[in-house]
């Protein structure tokens, strides 16, 4: 399962997280509706049980099965909330998507799909109604279900401006299929831009299957639909939908919702304004040959541009060669401008791929067409050092620039993000309530975000090698960053992205990844001395 993305409806094909970030900046005056109200309440308050018990009756569970292509099913779970008094239930648009995808990335696409919505699962009063999908607009991510029954209870949407920063909310909704309702407690962190959109950003847990429920404050008002998580496991940084965004939309004439995406259009468009020759090799993939013998393949992943080689089994004829193989991964990730090596699979189906990733906000022809380069030439590099052979550093895939400048203008991007820092010589430490600390400094016109574990966990090599293998599959569930080894055996997680695509709150959610993940693999494989020590 992939992370740092959007918390998917739970299910067979669907049991990996989505992002698809697509929330629109919009308007936060808000123009009285039929079915919704506008309030600005305190936000310091305790949930009560009367407003517990209205959030048990008002949040929904959603059942979506989709018909596939060919005769095949599959289906999934989340979360909504009734907003009017006559059945209309707000949920995300993804959630009763007509397309999801494989546990490969591969786009699927449904002809025809049934929605229930289940009341008080999981309990004495459970009760499923069929629904029916009123609205759907997939670039706020936002959907109108509808059923067919008086509904006295339900909730109201607050004024998500007023939930300033550390006010007290609630998720409310079915994690992970769960069908008793949960509530999950958090602040609200940010009030975030991320890929010209608007969020709520809040560090409840916030799982899949959340999709589509409210973020509540403690008077028990909306304030945001939760849409995504930026890393599955241990990440504080979850997105909601600001409830402001949801009032103007709903404000809109339904004809103005632009059409379900077309799975591959933006992909195709960028690979039309390049150079490169491209097939088409599946909904909404495209591969791309090279005259070095490697095909790459490019699609959109969850709203990233998800460029990627498969590589076949990690090499080895023993769990133990696989190990020390992935050791040579992680020194070979140390070395990569864009990229890492990352392992999905089991014991006995260690499957190895070359990937990068860019959120589609930021891709460009030009872009596409370096990582596309950087995919041929890496893997060409890797099958090199299987070979026992010594690949020369590739310098030629860094952009470059002026770096006295670049951190110049590095140090305005911390300085605009918000976020602690203290300057040394050439480079900058961002310190983290986690106890880590993050540096970000300029690398050959990148912005280098890095922050080491430690050094390579294991008592003896052979300990070592196998932890390797776990540590790849870490890489597979991370799309921002990778574990890397340098040159003393020490661990780091790292990023590297080109200055040109960082703005400020990119900048804060890759420095955040970087802390959290780093928190994560202590809390996993404790503290190990740096051998540079």
């Amino acid at each position: 399962m992939r992370s740092l993305l959007r918390g998917r409806a739970v299910g067979s094909v669907r049991t990996k997280l989505l992002l698809i970030i697509v929330i629109g900046l919009l308007s936060a005056g808000i123009v009285e509706c039929p079915f919704v109200r506008v309030a600005t309440p305190s936000f310091a308050q305790q949930l009560d049980a009367g407003i517990i018990q209205k959030l048990k009756d008002a949040v929904v569970l959603i059942d979506v099965d989709l018909a596939l292509r060919g005769g095949d099913a599959t289906g999934g779970t989340a979360s909504g909330f009734l907003i009017s008094d006559q059945g209309h239930i707000v949920t995300n648009a993804h959630v009763v998507a007509l397309t999801t995808q494989d546990e490969f990335g591969g786009t699927l696409v449904a002809e025809n799909r049934t929605v229930q919505v289940i009341f008080h699962p999981g309990t004495p009063q459970e009760e499923a109604v069929p629904a029916q999908v009123l609205r759907e607009n997939h670039d706020l991510d936002l959907a109108l279900l509808k059923i067919e029954r008086a509904t006295p209870m339900y909730l109201e949407l607050a004024d998500s401006d007023a939930a300033t920063e550390t006010s007290r909310i609630y998720v409310c909704g079915h994690p992970l299929g769960l069908r008793e309702i949960s509530f999950r407690t958090g602040t609200v962190t940010a009030h975030r831009t991320w890929d010209d959109h608007r969020y709520v950003e809040h560090d409840a847990s916030a799982e899949e299957g959340n999709s589509g429920g409210p973020v509540v404050g403690a008077h028990g008002r909306v304030v945001g639909v939760h849409t995504m998580t930026l890393v599955s496991k241990g990440m504080l940084t979850k997105f909601a939908i600001p409830s402001n965004v949801v009032a103007a939309w709903l404000e809109t004439d339904p004809s103005e919702d632009p059409p379900p995406p077309i799975p591959g259009k933006a992909v195709r468009r960028l690979l039309d304004a390049t150079e490169l020759h491209y097939e088409q090799a599946g909904t909404g993939m495209f591969s791309l040959p090279y005259e070095n013998g490697v095909t790459v393949y490019v699609h959109d992943y969850d709203d990233f541009l998800r460029v990627f080689v498969p590589l076949g089994e990690l090499p080895g004829t023993s769990k133990l060669l696989q190990g020390f193989c992935a050791m040579e991964a992680l020194w070979f990730n140390y070395v990569d401008p864009v990229g890492r090596l990352s392992v999905r699979g089991e014991e006995g189906d260690y499957e190895l791929y070359w990937e990068c990733q860019a959120p589609m906000g930021a891709a460009s022809p030009e872009y596409l067409t370096a990582l596309a380069n950087a995919a041929a030439d890496q893997v060409q590099r890797w099958w090199e050092t299987l070979e026992a052979q010594d690949p020369e550093e590739p310098e030629h895939l860094y952009p470059g620039g002026d770096e006295a400048a670049l951190t110049v203008r590095l140090k305005q991007l911390i300085a605009a993000a918000e976020l602690q820092s203290e300057e040394k010589e050439d480079y900058f430490l961002l310190p983290y309530d986690n106890d880590v600390t993050v540096a970000a400094s300029i690398f050959r016109g990148m912005v280098y975000v890095r922050a080491y574990t430690g050094g390579m966990p294991g008592e003896n090599r052979g300990e070592q090698a196998l932890i390797a293998i776990q540590l790849l599959k870490r890489n597979w569930n991370d799309s921002f960053g990778r574990l890397a080894l340098d040159g003393d055996n020490d661990l780091v997680w790292e990023s590297q992205v080109p200055f040109d695509f960082v703005t400020p709150d990119y900048l804060a959610i890759l420095t955040g990844t970087c802390a959290t993940q780093v928190a994560s693999f202590w809390e996993a494989y404790g503290h190990v001395p740096l051998n540079e020590q």
